[in-house]
Parts: C-alpha cells; sequence; structure tokens
C-alpha cells in the first residue's frame, strides 16, 4: 500500500494528535474514548496505559470496543509487540464497515509508515469516512504526513482540542441510545 493510496480525507475525518514528551496523549486519548461512550458512541481502537510499576514500559492496553484492559508483555521490554499489533489493526480494520462512530489508534510510527500495524485500519476509516485520531510524536510528523499525503488535521495534545475537532467532523454521526442495564428489568 502505498502512502498516496492510504488516506483521501479531504473532509478532516481523520486527524493527529501531535504531542511532544511534556504531553500525555494516553490520558488525552483515554478522555476522549470515555466522552464517546458516555454519549453513547460507539467507539474502537487501542490506548496505551502506562504501567507505573514497569517505569515506562507500555504494559497494559484498553480495547475500545469492549473497554477491556488487556496485560501484556512487550516485546524487547519496551514496545508492543508488532504482530500483536498487526493483529489488533486487522481486528479494527474488520469493526469499522460494521458500524462505529470513531476509531483511536494510540500511535503512528514505523510499523504503520511500513503498512503494517493499524495502516489498515486508517485505511479503512478513511474510505468509510468514519472519524479516526491518531497519536503522533512530534518527531514522527513529518512522516505522518507523508504517510497521510498530508490530508488530515493537526491537533494539539489538548482533550479540548480532540473534543472541537469531533463536534466539526461528527455532525452526521448518530448517537446509539445509552445501554440502560434497567432495560432488561422491564421484559421480565
Amino acid at each position: 500500500m502505498t502512502p498516496q493510496r492510504t488516506i483521501a480525507d479531504a473532509e478532516g475525518d481523520i486527524a493527529a494528535l501531535v504531542y511532544s514528551s511534556d504531553d500525555r496523549p494516553d490520558l488525552v486519548l483515554c478522555d476522549f474514548a470515555r466522552h464517546l461512550a458516555d454519549s453513547g458512541r460507539r467507539v474502537c481502537g487501542l490506548v496505551q496505559l502506562p504501567d507505573h510499576a514497569r517505569e515506562k514500559s507500555p504494559g497494559r492496553v484498553l480495547v475500545l470496543d469492549n473497554w477491556q484492559v488487556i496485560d501484556i508483555v512487550p516485546a524487547g521490554g519496551c514496545r508492543l509487540d508488532a504482530r500483536w499489533l498487526d493483529q489488533m489493526g486487522a481486528r479494527i480494520k474488520t469493526l469499522i464497515p460494521r458500524g462505529v462512530d470513531a476509531v483511536i489508534v494510540n500511535r503512528f510510527g514505523p510499523l504503520e509508515a511500513a503498512g503494517r500495524g493499524f495502516s489498515q485500519a486508517i485505511a479503512a476509516a478513511s474510505e468509510t469516512e468514519t472519524p479516526l485520531v491518531i497519536a503522533v510524536p512530534q518527531f514522527e510528523f513529518e512522516r505522518w504526513t507523508q504517510f497521510s499525503s498530508g490530508m488530515t488535521v493537526k491537533l494539539h495534545c489538548k482533550l479540548d482540542k480532540v473534543l472541537d475537532w469531533w463536534h466539526s467532523v461528527s455532525h452526521s454521526a448518530t448517537p446509539m441510545p445509552a445501554v440502560d442495564s434497567r432495560a432488561c428489568e422491564l421484559f421480565k
């Protein structure tokens, strides 16, 4: 897959949450995912959860379509396993056409630049015009711009910036009604 065909997003449905070492993109993405879920939106993707016991090692991830926290053993002790990320990217790619309101991708990096990881999920979001936000380290922004052909929105690593973007692209997406656990009780 060539970067020129990966993203065709003239409407701004895909946003790069560009962050520096002082920012906390995982916290911003997690808060954004919670905001979407609380408003009845269907979200899928992945957010890394820092494991303070392992210092900066990404030992846990939050899988957003089922809100499951998974403890993982990073390959080499500091990075998420590439094959596992490929599998997660394929999973997200299959969820997008089934109907989600938004996709959240934990990082853009060498795997995606090489056409692996979440690259096909990003392409699927672009093709279906599904809003997607991805954390992009500042040092990777040039490579992200090449990957995306410059067809995305650049956001500062702040929740209010992500929410402003979301409100500008979500106008056509109808939220699902919130699930009320008492609903089943009414049918007994």
